[in-house]
């Protein structure tokens, strides 16, 4: 770097370069200055001036100095590299990329550069750079472990894992007999679990459970170690080992639904839809009898069965799992029983057995067949649950009764009028339902759950004003709308869209859908960072799993409906253009997010 100076000019140029790297821009640009007085048109000078310029918010003159220096030096690898990094800066990563080629053209061992041109190639896929680049790497430096583990990524992403599980397994044969020390071990623990979880991905389970056992010592993680080892004893069909795994499972977390799911699957007793005949019901019900005398606080052990139990025995369950549940007060009891009414029948029984948990509240103090006196409270909360029961079946003036019932019962119960809140906007009193939202949220003015429900309210009957008036309250300083974009609140954004668009304030509609499309943007971007700190500290399993959830990003429904909104807002705008040039603008934009939608 540097080249073509005296000395003392070629020290400051190192300077420069310092200063870059540890964020001194002033003292980069003082030497920059001091070069450039003696060697106005040296070209790699001229590009560290730009580039630190880029990094003082001075794009433009960045741009200009960058250009003027690649000019001055075209065989310099350092201007066709600092004009790679000045577009990664501003994602313009093709462009990026295409000059860090040209940089390794005239310095084609350059590690930076290389290492700079993997990550970009990994950012835009572009899987086949990214296998070679990474194997350029690991020649030059056969010695550094990422170089290793980057190779086999980049072959993994590529659908070549065979080749990725050869080099791993030629990079642990590199390590020495008393490799990971204490300070690694996790780190190398992590490059174990991933080298079998690509065992299993590809097939090789008899192999990838070999290799488990045979590195068990070496591995930190035992919960990840025990769910790896079920997986594997599954696909090979060893459920009787299996089943004892999830056992030991089950033991270090009782309310884990996958576990109890994966116990069923091994004992043959497992079905999608909960459907089974009367013989596998019956199993079923004495393996969760023998669960809840194992794990009597567990709360999933009492509630998976209402999900295969029927008629007679789903009733006498129903029944002892909701009395507890009214006793303790639970609000989130109607969400954790919602999912039975898709079952056919099941809402009926719900409904009889909470009606009779009421009756008998009101006649006798106690519930059915108990002499055990109940608190007040708990017919607050059967009413309660009973208003929620009959508002997810439709029937609204019930519904409404039984909260303003439990309303009068203790005023002062804030989820009361939350749930009446909903119960309205489903009847569509939006007007009614912001009201009362407010109403709750002025009875708990730092809970801001109940502020943002009050929010959406609002902005459901229009009232776009006082919603962000609301809103506010909850952010930085005052600073509304700066706040909640930085914070990525996607919810208000396309709320306060749908608001707009239904009023006809096109503009601040599509204001906000673009904002939400702004937003996935800045996480297909965020993904950037972790090309190089997951193959550094190892989480390899995490980054491969990121990797793919972000391919399928704009598969979100946020993203859809935000598209959705902002291709209503385009159309009404090119069928009546406030300006006729606008309509072929509004053409191309259209068809740019149907394509992101698709």
């Amino acid at each position: 770097m540097g080249s073509y100076l005296p000395p003392k000019e070629a020290n400051l140029f190192k300077v420069i370069v310092k200063s870059y790297e540890t964020k001194q821009y002033k003292k980069g640009l003082k030497a920059a200055d001091a070069i450039l007085k003696k060697y106005p048109e040296h070209g790699e000078t001229l590009s560290m001036k730009g580039l630190t310029l880029n990094c003082m918010d001075r794009k433009s003159e960045a741009y200009e100095l960058v250009r003027r220096g690649l000019k001055n030096d075209l065989k310099s690898h350092v201007c066709w590299h600092v004009y790679g990094l000045l577009y990664r800066s501003d994602r313009e990563y093709r462009e990026a990329i295409k000059c860090y080629r040209n940089a390794l053209k005239i310095d084609s061992n350059n590690i930076e550069i290389l290492r700079d041109l993997s990550l970009l190639q990994a950012q835009m896929r572009d899987l086949s750079g990214f296998v070679e680049t990474r194997q350029h790497l690991l020649t030059l430096k056969p010695n550094h472990r990422m170089n290793w583990i980057g190779f086999a990524v980049a072959q993994h992403l590529n659908s070549n894992g065979s080749k990725a599980i050869e080099i791993l397994e030629a990079y642990e044969g590199t390590l020495e007999d008393d490799y990971p020390s204490d300070n690694e071990r996790c780190e190398h623990g992590e490059m174990l679990l991933y080298k079998i979880s690509l065992m299993e991905e590809h097939g090789y389970y008899e192999r990838a459970l070999d290799e488990l056992y045979k590195k068990e010592a070496k591995i930190v993680d035992k919960l990840a170690y025990k769910e790896q080892q079920v997986s594997l004893l599954e696909k090979l069909g060893r459920t009787e080992e299996g089943e004892k795994v999830y056992k030991i499972l089950l033991f270090m977390n009782p309310d884990n639904y996958r576990y109890y799911s994966g116990l069923q699957k091994c004992l043959g007793l497992y079905s999608e839809k909960s459907q089974f005949t009367s013989d596998e019901a019956d199993r079923l019900c004495a393996l969760y009898k023998e669960l809840r005398e194992q794990y009597k606080w567990s709360s999933a052990v009492r509630r998976i069965p209402l999900d295969f139990l029927q008629f007679e025995k789903f009733r006498e369950a129903a029944d002892n799992y909701i009395r507890p549940l009214l006793t303790k007060g639970v609000p989130s009891l109607f969400s954790d029983l919602s999912p039975l009414y898709d079952q056919p029948g099941k809402a009926d029984i719900l409904e009889k057995v909470i009606l009779d948990l009421e009756d008998s509240i009101r006649s006798t103090g106690g519930f059915p067949g108990s002499a055990q006196e109940e608190p007040p409270s708990t017919l607050l909360w059967t009413l309660f649950l009973l208003a929620q029961h009959y508002d997810r079946r439709g029937q609204y003036d019930i519904a409404l009764a039984k909260i303003n019932e439990a309303i009068e019962h203790t005023p002062t119960v804030i989820d009361l009028y939350s749930v009446k809140s909903r119960i309205l906007k489903h009847a569509g009193d939006l007007p009614a339902a912001a009201n009362l939202a407010d109403e709750a949220r002025s009875m708990d003015l730092a809970d801001r759950f109940l502020n943002s429900e009050c929010v959406k309210r609002m902005l459901q009957a229009d009232q776009v004003g006082l919603a962000e008036k609301t809103v506010v309250l909850f952010t930085k300083e005052g600073d509304q709308h700066n706040n909640l974009h930085d914070m990525q609140c996607m919810w208000y954004e396309l709320a306060s869209g749908e608001s707009y668009l239904r009023q006809g304030d096109l503009g601040r509609a599509l204001k906000n859908f673009l904002a939400v499309e702004k937003h996935y943007a800045d996480i297909t971007e965020d993904q950037f960072d972790f090309h190089s700190y997951c193959l550094r500290k190892m989480t390899l399993r995490a980054y491969v799993r990121m990797l793919k959830f972000q391919d399928h990003l704009h598969a979100h429904p946020y993203f859809h409906k935000a598209a959705a909104g902002a291709i209503r807002c385009y159309m009404k705008l090119y069928d009546s253009p406030p300006n006729p040039q606008l309509k072929k603008m509004m053409n191309h934009r259209n068809c740019f997010l149907l394509r992101k939608r698709n």
